[in-house]
């Protein structure tokens, strides 16, 4: 029988894995309504943070809000140094997804070792904090979608790039925390913090590119 742990890494994978398949649906169907998809993931991941992920990173750690921004810095220094260094051979536009993809999929990583670790300090802790895993699990999966189609893959390959982003990453990170185990356990606040701080990033760069791909579409 598995145990409420696996239980909830299992779920969240498939809440991540449902949400990047309907994106790719959806995006298919109403290839005119991509952008506001964009906007609206940005909003829904942000909202995520605010209300979320911040509270409870900051409620672990007093300090929990310097690991957010450091997270969000790392997302946007990434991006700045790749685009700097890539500027003339590809579109930036396209770098910035890649970096995106990267961060999230760093992200959910993190989130998977994070919640691990919070089952190591008492099982009622780790269901309601896994809670809060599932259920913002899948406007990452629809987020992942929608940055591996912006990053210019084929609509064939885009769908298994967004999975390995968002649904394979949370089991590894479980598993990685499982394999280091009190060591994981130390650091739970502060990759918890860091994993709100990255998707902040995410969320912030979904915002900004739908609002000017749907500015620039009207």
């Amino acid at each position: 029988m598995l145990s409420p742990e696996a239980v909830i890494v299992a779920g969240a994978a498939g809440m991540s894995a449902a949400g990047a398949l309907f994106a790719a649906l959806a995006a298919s169907r109403a290839r005119a309504l991509a952008d506001w998809f964009v906007l609206l993931a940005g909003v829904v991941l942000s909202l995520g943070v605010l209300t979320h992920l911040a509270p409870e990173a900051l409620s672990l750690r007093p300090d929990g809000w310097a690991f957010i921004c450091l997270g969000a810095a790392f997302g946007g220094l990434a991006e700045l140094l790749v685009q700097r260094r890539r500027e003339k051979m590809a579109d930036p536009a396209r770098l910035g997804a890649w970096v995106s993809l990267g961060a999230l999929m760093l992200h959910s990583t993190l989130d998977g070792a994070a919640y691990s670790a919070s089952f190591g300090h008492s099982e009622v802790s780790g269901i309601v904090a896994g809670t809060g895993l599932i259920l913002h699990e899948a406007p990452e999966g629809v987020a992942a979608m929608l940055l591996a189609l912006q990053t210019g893959l084929r609509s064939s390959i885009a769908p298994l790039a967004a999975l390995a982003a968002s649904a394979a990453t949370t089991p590894l990170g479980w598993a990685l925390a499982h394999g280091l185990g009190e060591r994981a356990h130390g650091s739970m606040e502060i990759m918890f913090a860091l994993s709100a701080g990255l998707l902040t990033y995410v969320g912030l760069r979904l915002l900004v590119s739908g609002w000017r791909a749907v500015r620039a579409r009207t």
